[in-house]
């Protein structure tokens, strides 16, 4: 879920520079249509994966709050680099989105608690409502395509969650609202989907038939049941094996309503936030003295969020090889969602690979030859 405690102020910058190179290929942007539409257009959301964001609205950082708002800055807020217009193009259909108001404002924000005002820091990033425009333009230039809007961590005493339903399907147009009604997860086909945002809002239950209510727990009676482990750690090793208790867990616990989802994220420590994200320059500049900081995070090995996801994302595709091939994911427990900080066209690239690979598919639905997947070199 991404909480973090921060105690020193300062401005920081992201240290490390290299990112996964993107491979070129065909308009990421109409991917779904490009591979799946019209052939695999019976197929579900059980049946494929796509790239999810998580806090997908922090790649920029617009204003900062909590009681300590003063310890918030890129280096321990920032989890994605490209902006959610950016990250639709580039393929990714599912998007963690986390509501706040600043100044009568909806934006999307990344905090330590639900409501901002009770957290320790926090920050606000993109605002909401272009976000839902550039959603709904997205669509309407490329209607194949359809996205997945994960609204949680709402604060009541800011905005009721009935009036932010309301206020998000204005935005989007209820044309582009996809209505569930009385279907099962397990029953609704990319074809019903093309064009549509499925709006999942984790909440107690409210009438409203653009909203899906969904829950993120071992077991529900909802329609939509996020299946995922967050491992809370900042070491690798530690992120993998959580992750394959995880997958060996759910070859007996998967439910109908499950959507399974692979949370790849490395998550900071209260040490790294205070280390890291302390400014490389002081508030006097003192080359010495700022050296010896900058040396000292190099060597403590410390990393902003992105960092981390950086590191985290190069070996992604590996790992989940490895499950492949010695049966820690099969076809009864693969995941649906690719969910990543850093997000962009690698982890749609890949989540194309994985779509015509034979874990994907469904006999039940789709005949044809399957792709075997590559193994890494």
């Amino acid at each position: 879920m991404g909480i973090f405690l921060f105690f020193n102020t300062a401005n920081a910058q992201n240290s490390v520079k290299t990112v996964l190179p993107d491979v070129n290929s065909n308009d990421l942007s109409r991917w779904i249509g490009n591979e799946l539409l019209p052939e695999k257009g019976q197929l579900t959301l059980k049946d494929i994966v796509i790239p999810g964001s998580h806090d997908a609205g922090m790649s920029v950082l617009t204003a900062t709050g909590g009681s300590q708002k003063g310890t918030i800055n890129k280096c321990n807020t920032l989890t994605q680099s490209l902006s959610i217009e950016k990250q639709m193009k580039a393929g990714i259909r599912m998007f963690d989105l986390r509501p706040g108001v600043l100044k009568d404002t909806l934006y999307l924000k990344h905090s330590s608690s639900d409501c901002m005002e009770d957290a320790i820091g926090g920050g606000y990033g993109e605002k909401l409502l272009p976000v839902l425009a550039a959603s709904k333009n997205f669509l309407q230039q490329n209607p194949s395509e359809f996205l997945i809007f994960s609204f949680s961590h709402f604060c009541p005493k800011e905005i009721a969650v009935e009036t932010l339903a309301k206020k998000v399907i204005a935005a989007l147009g209820k044309e582009h609202v996809f209505v569930a009604g009385n279907k099962k997860l397990e029953d609704i086909t990319i074809n019903e989907l093309s064009g549509k945002v499925l709006l999942a809002f984790e909440s107690p239950k409210f009438s409203d038939p653009g909203i899906v209510i969904n829950s993120m727990t071992e077991r529900s009676d909802l329609m939509l049941n996020f299946k995922r482990a967050y491992a809370a750690t900042n070491n690798l090793n530690k992120l993998i094996l959580t992750e394959t208790v995880f997958f060996t867990g759910l070859k007996t616990q998967l439910n109908p309503n499950d959507l399974v989802r692979l949370d790849w994220q490395l998550t900071q420590s209260a040490k790294e936030a205070a280390m890291v994200c302390n400014a490389f320059e002081s508030d006097q500049p003192n080359p010495l003295f700022d050296g010896a900081l900058l040396l000292t995070n190099v060597l403590s090995r410390h990393k902003s969020i992105i960092s981390h996801a950086r590191s985290a994302n190069k070996v992604l595709k590996k790992q989940i090889t490895k499950w492949l091939e010695d049966g820690t994911i099969n076809q009864q427990n693969k995941p649906n969602i690719l969910y990543v900080d850093d997000a962009g066209e690698w982890v749609t690239q890949y989540c194309i690979e994985l779509n015509k690979s034979s874990v994907y598919i469904n006999n039940k639905r789709l005949t044809g030859n399957t792709v075997p997947l590559k193994k890494e070199p």
